[in-house]
């Protein structure tokens, strides 16, 4: 069997593994576990939720031996476009007169702002995640360019530490701020009236 060393370091975190090869995945599941511990109390921190203090292992029980599996049903549903499930496009009608259409030009901020603005004004949500604005708006909105989900919640983190910010986050649902609204305003005159 081939042996391997795997080493991680974290800004002052260290992690050191040696093991055989067909540990490989006990252990690379067992260090995303242990890792994603580690960041829930930070997020619960920021959010004012409880999260448990320990982290569980997969693969190991109290006394070392791995558990038996047990066989579980997933709890599954098909859900409709618009009833909030993350990465589900929402379904309304677009008013171009009102709103204008997105620009190919525009960045994926500046996408993602419209696309909040439109959603509260013609569906009243004021509230959307970040995959759920990508889907929505990749659906509706083909011609302006395809956004990405993972693009989409980067630029808003981003756009959400500006001085005013434009946007703001509760609970992973992105929301326009009195500076998102006027942003979006802008974005929709720009449009609908354009300087020659």
């Amino acid at each position: 069997m081939g042996k391997f060393k795997l080493s991680l370091k974290l800004q002052g975190f260290e992690l050191e593994i040696e093991g055989d090869r067909p540990d490989i995945p006990a252990i690379s599941n067992a260090v995303s576990r242990q890792l994603t511990g580690m960041l829930q109390p930070i997020a619960a921190l920021t959010s004012g939720e409880e999260t448990p203090t320990t982290a569980v292992i997969e693969g190991e029980s109290e006394n070392g031996k791995k558990p038996a599996r047990s066989s579980r049903k997933r709890a599954g549903g098909s859900k409709s476009p618009g009833d909030g499930a993350p990465g589900q496009a929402i379904d309304f009608r677009h008013e171009p007169e009102k709103y204008g259409n997105p620009q190919q030009t525009w960045s994926v901020s500046e996408k993602a702002i419209w696309m909040l603005a439109v959603l509260k004004g013609v569906q009243s949500l004021n509230e959307v995640s970040g995959p759920q604005i990508a889907a929505t708006f990749n659906d509706k909105f083909k011609p302006a360019g395809r956004v990405h989900p993972p693009n989409v919640t980067r630029d808003l983190g981003l756009a959400k530490i500006q001085n005013p910010p434009p946007v703001g986050e509760d609970k992973v649902m992105w929301y326009l701020t009195n500076e998102g609204d006027r942003q979006a305003q802008q974005l929709i005159q720009n449009v609908l009236n354009p300087t020659a």
